[in-house]
């Protein structure tokens, strides 16, 4: 029996592996969990929506890429200092998140990637999109920019 990788595993993988992307973090993280209490800097959460098996060996799979970033004074006091609007960066960092995922459906070529035995390759649906979460309290605000990204895995080994 074929198993499921754990694609929102592999999307990290692939974000981590992008040395543009994780610049663009200035050491946030990038997680398959919760999102960090307190939040001091920009964070990426990957979750997966609906997975579509079309056979043992395939599958594409939603996910929602939600990137958050806390408010301007919390970014102003990191060292260095993110002086970008809280709001465009998360926009940017999403923007971005979409861009390395889909790099073969926008490239229109481009080498698939493996992750656990199972190839992948993303397809950019949606967002970026913006939101505030007051969740933590109006003096809190998260800025919250999110894309959907439906991952295609295949048991295929992987395009050169």
């Amino acid at each position: 029996m074929t198993r499921m990788p754990f694609a929102p595993g592999a999307a990290r993988e692939l974000l981590l592996a992008d040395d543009e992307f994780v610049g663009m973090l200035a050491g946030g993280t990038v997680t398959t969990r919760e999102l960090p209490d307190p939040l001091v800097g920009p964070c990426v959460t990957i979750s997966a929506g609906v997975n579509r098996r079309q056979n043992p060996g395939q599958s594409q799979v939603r996910l929602m890429i939600s990137v958050w970033v806390p408010k301007p004074e919390i970014l102003v006091d990191r060292t260095p200092p993110i002086l970008t609007d809280p709001e465009e960066l998360a926009w940017d960092i999403a923007d971005a998140a979409g861009r390395v995922l889909a790099r073969r459906q926008l490239m229109g070529r481009g080498a698939s990637f493996t992750y656990r035995g199972m190839t992948w390759r993303g397809i950019w649906d949606m967002g970026p999109t913006t939101l505030v979460d007051t969740a933590r309290g109006k003096d809190n605000p998260l800025y919250r920019s999110i894309i959907e990204v439906v991952m295609k895995a295949g048991t295929a080994p992987a395009a050169p």
